[in-house]
């Protein structure tokens, strides 16, 4: 009788662990998304904008800061950056971001390390890229 009582609570307490570890995999939103911004709105016309002139070589989405995931918020980055005529990426700076603060950091140090194909004219200053920190993940906005 004594085996079976322990037995019992080792299986119990292996499940009790078990549950708690599939909790901390799961995303759940405690903020609303805020409405994604008019990129373009923001831009002079002789700027560049994510996607039409620039050709990604070496290209890594930022991680999801975990702070943010576990405390469910959402968000997203306006970055702004220039590209050199060798294709890499500097000036790596925040335009705008809602909620204020809490994705710059990580979205920031992963533009940094973006590589692009040598733009056609040279360089490219005044890039906007909009990420989108959402539902638990991450992607890029046009």
């Amino acid at each position: 009788m004594i085996k079976h009582l322990t037995l019992a609570k080792i299986i119990t307490a292996g499940l009790m662990l078990s549950a708690c570890a599939s909790q901390a995999d799961y995303f759940e939103p405690k903020s609303e998304y805020p409405n994604d911004p008019w990129v373009k709105g923001y831009s002079d016309p002789d700027d560049c904008l994510g996607g039409e002139k620039l050709a990604a070589r070496r290209f890594f989405l930022p991680e999801y800061p975990t702070r943010a995931y576990n405390s469910g918020w959402q968000g997203w980055v306006i970055i702004r950056l220039d590209v050199t005529a060798e294709g890499l990426t500097e000036n790596v700076r925040v335009e705008r971001s809602v909620p204020v603060g809490r994705f710059d950091k990580t979205a920031k140090s992963a533009v940094r390390d973006w590589e692009f194909e040598p733009p056609e004219d040279g360089r490219l200053d005044n890039c906007r890229v909009l990420i989108r920190f959402k539902l638990g993940a991450v992607s890029l906005g046009g």
